[in-house]
């Protein structure tokens, strides 16, 4: 009998390895096979499972790993030509090379068809409990979700059956959950309205140069009550945050349900109290529509939940919270995967939702050192991508370097030290590569009381994404063990250093008057403390 040790493990015929009978490799049918009459189905070869891998599921970026002292050693500031990074752009990336998601390899992840009733079930859950803790004015059996089946669609019935007078246009789409006329507004709600397109929508936006959150999210808001509870909520909450409450009570006369506890509205600031009637709205909404099928896979429903995730991250201090927010994340998470929705797909809100809830679960990721949530991974290589898209790329390069910093003790230092390699020479890739258009459009003096130099870069999510580019190079250098040396100290500490001033010289140019990066701003700064 031949040994099968004399043929090539990964390219044999598979039926000849499991009766350890020689293959002689034959293509298209190898000797064996031709006597047979059978078929050869070969075994994916190491070399081609990369290049397969590299072309439909991972972002083929990078160089192989250079050595650890070369990488940090030259500070991308030294910048190439595209034409010169053009080369290592083949290559598996290596961001890509270290665990899933926490919830990837569960068995308990809910199927496509359960994911919104999964991720209401936490909403409600959490907020029952508020109701209560705190004695609230809302009735519990309302989150109740509705378990009567969804009627039979009218555009089931023949339409020969129908009165002449009944029958709907053949391209009408008519669904129960989204209402064909305009919703009307009160005043204080246009009011709302007002702060959210202005304001709120911008913040959503920073990565997303069509801005739909902010063109497209209110004109379906007005035609879906769940999603326009939900801005009206997110809005309130911010102008909570922004006003004081004799701003609020001179400016917004509104009479809502409150805690029972209190003496009243005033104790309580008015925004507040709107922004917590609105977000129980809709979840009752949620919870009398979900067994729609086409709501549930609607982009009213990613919106709604996007804005929902956005209230509970600006009301993570207040008074009702529980610290859902975070948990809830991962209901979202849920959705997302169930409408395979990522950071490419086709469709503008639903990638802009997508970004949008990476970057608020890199922030929780990075305060819980846990992972983060997603498992998806970029197809397209950086010489492929615009110069927005590589703005959202350092966002997913980010999610990897803090998915290192939380997997700091699993793996023994020289592991932890090539890993550490990787990420830098990912995120060197990044920054090599980058057009003209990401360096400062103007050179401001060295102030003379020593603190940084404001640095002005537009539009803003390019800035938002030099400060994020420098946000994850901290969180590797810090959490990537050293061998030690002061040469190897100097090297890191230099790289520290640049990247803390380079953050606040961003940061201190915004000085309040670009809100949209204000969010990155707070994330980066945390970082560099």
């Amino acid at each position: 009998m031949f040994r099968l040790g004399t043929a090539s493990p990964d390219k044999t015929f598979v039926g000849l390895k499991t009766r350890r009978v020689k293959c002689d490799e034959a293509k298209p049918r190898c000797g064996q096979c031709l006597k047979s009459g059978r078929e050869c189905t070969y075994a994916q070869s190491t070399e081609d499972a990369v290049a397969t891998t590299g072309s439909s599921g991972q972002e083929a970026t990078t160089s192989p790993a250079q050595p650890r002292a070369s990488v940090i050693a030259e500070s991308p500031v030294t910048r190439k030509s595209i034409g010169d990074a053009e080369t290592s752009m083949y290559g598996e990336s290596p961001e890509l090379r270290f665990d899933l998601s926490p919830l990837a390899l569960s068995t308990s992840l809910p199927s496509p068809n359960s994911a919104p009733f999964e991720w209401y079930d936490l909403l409600a859950e959490d907020a029952i409990n508020n109701i209560q803790k705190h004695n609230l004015g809302f009735a519990e059996i309302s989150l109740s979700r509705r378990q009567s089946p969804v009627p039979e669609a009218e555009d089931e019935i023949d339409p020969q059956l129908q009165p002449a007078g009944q029958r709907r246009p053949a391209d009408a789409t008519f669904e129960p959950w989204r209402s064909p006329d305009i919703i009307a507004l009160s005043d204080d709600e246009l009011g709302l309205f007002h702060h959210y397109v202005n304001v709120l929508g911008p913040i959503l936006d920073l990565f997303d140069p069509r801005r739909n959150f902010s063109n497209l999210v209110p004109k379906l808001a007005v035609h879906n009550v769940g999603l326009l509870k939900s801005l009206l909520a997110v809005a309130a909450r911010h102008m909570a945050l922004l006003s004081d409450y004799q701003t609020a009570q001179n400016t917004f006369n509104v009479q809502t349900p409150v805690s029972q506890e209190s003496n009243g509205l005033n104790n309580h600031n008015p925004f507040f109290e709107v922004a917590t009637q609105s977000y129980y709205e809709t979840l009752q909404y949620l919870s009398q529509n979900l067994l729609y099928p086409s709501y549930t896979k609607s982009t009213e429903i990613i919106a709604t939940a996007i804005l929902i995730s956005t209230y509970e991250m600006f009301d993570a201090s207040g008074r009702y919270s529980d610290g859902g927010w975070e948990r809830h994340l991962r209901g979202i998470f849920w959705i997302q995967r169930s409408q395979d929705n990522n950071g490419e797909t086709k469709d503008g809100l639903r990638r802009a939702a997508w970004w949008m809830w990476l970057r608020q679960d890199i922030w929780v990721a990075f305060r819980e050192n846990r992972r983060v949530l997603t498992i998806w991974r970029p197809t397209k290589r950086l010489v492929d991508l615009t110069p927005d898209e590589l703005a959202t790329r350092i966002i997913y390069i980010c999610a990897r370097c803090v998915d290192y910093a939380a997997n700091e003790k699993h793996y023994e230092m020289n592991i932890r030290i090539d890993q550490g390699d990787k990420l830098l020479q990912a995120l060197d890739d990044w920054y090599r590569i980058l057009p003209s258009s990401f360096q400062p459009i103007y050179a401001h003096s060295v102030p003379q009381n020593g603190l940084f130099t404001p640095i002005w870069i537009h539009p803003p999510s390019y800035a938002a994404a030099i400060q994020m580019f420098h946000f994850a190079r901290i969180v590797v250098l810090i959490n990537q063990p050293s061998l030690g040396g002061m040469s190897e100290f100097s090297r890191r500490q230099r790289l520290l250093d640049e990247s803390v001033e380079t953050i606040c010289g961003i940061a201190l140019m915004h000085q309040g008057n670009n809100l949209p990066g204000a969010f990155v701003d707070y994330q980066a700064l945390y970082a560099g403390e």
